[in-house]
């Protein structure tokens, strides 16, 4: 009787209704990602491990959607040449390109597609940091380090796809929001990966197992988002504009408040949370 009652509920085209606000949720999707960085980077990466076979497996491994398709370049320029020929949805750069660094590329890009994410991936957290570049640079998006895992790459496509989905995906279906707050772009590249790790495979443990595998796929849309903040007064703009939709909040103990490096900020922002929403769960990092 019960699933005579459900197929009442198909419309006539077999679309099920209970699954609408579903198909509006990612509406964002990484589809197309421009890698840019020299032969040697390239080489290295692929010696740890083949990147674009580790990104599909990882997709498949965890049930996820479609893999994004990886587009590589040598030079700057030769990037810049590609962008104006095809649409990409994410751009990831090393710090080192030979006529110009990352940042510099980072800054062309953004004076032409303004809207497009750049990814910085250093392979130490010294080439994270390119002198004469300040912390708040803008035509840089995130930093990250490269650990010899490819698993870095999925966290950094779903990280970016769930700054640009929050916003809509909490309003429609009250999607819930982690917020890591870590200045190091050393132990962000650790922590991400492990945390969508750990929050797909508890969201597909909590699937009712008579879903199909579509209406599975579906339903992982509504997986809590993960939000990154990298200083105090982040943390708190992030908090404040999604406080009803916040899981919980990881948060490390030293990083910028008031523009300088604060020993105490973590501490200082778990108390203020605490304060606003004492059953919110806190963890120091």
């Amino acid at each position: 009787m019960a699933t005579a009652n459900r197929d009442l509920a198909l419309s006539a085209n077999g679309f099920d209704p209970h699954f609408t606000v579903f198909h509006e949720l990612m509406a964002f999707k990484v589809q197309e990602i421009l890698l840019v960085s020299s032969p040697y980077d390239a080489y290295i990466m692929e010696e740890d491990n083949s990147m674009t076979s580790r990104i599909i497996n990882e997709y498949h491994g965890l049930n996820l959607s479609r893999p994004p398709r990886i587009t590589r370049a040598t030079t700057a320029s030769q990037a810049l040449e590609i962008l104006e020929s095809k649409w990409f949805d994410l751009v990831i750069t090393m710090p080192h390109l030979g006529e110009m660094d990352g940042y510099c590329f980072g800054s062309e890009v953004k004076k032409r597609y303004p809207d497009l994410p750049v990814i910085l991936l250093a392979h130490s957290v010294r080439d994270a940091v390119i002198p004469g570049q300040p912390d708040t640079c803008t035509c840089i998006d995130n930093v990250y380090v490269w650990c010899c895992d490819s698993d870095i790459l999925l966290a950094i496509v779903k990280n970016v796809e769930d700054g640009l989905n929050v916003e809509t995906d909490t309003t429609k279906a009250m999607v819930r929001v982690i917020l890591l707050v870590e200045d190091s772009p050393l132990y962000r590249s650790q922590l991400l990966p492990m945390l969508y790790a750990e929050v797909v495979r508890q969201t597909q443990s909590v699937l009712d197992e008579g879903l199909n595998e579509k209406h599975r796929l579906l339903k992982m849309r509504a997986r809590p988002k993960i939000l990154t903040a990298a200083s105090y007064e982040e943390a708190v703009e992030i908090f404040t504009k999604y406080r009803q939709y916040i899981f919980c909040v990881l948060s490390d103990v030293r990083f910028p408040k008031n523009g300088t490096l604060n020993e105490q900020a973590g501490v200082d922002l778990l108390a203020e949370f605490r304060y606003q929403q004492p059953d919110l769960p806190l963890l120091l990092l």
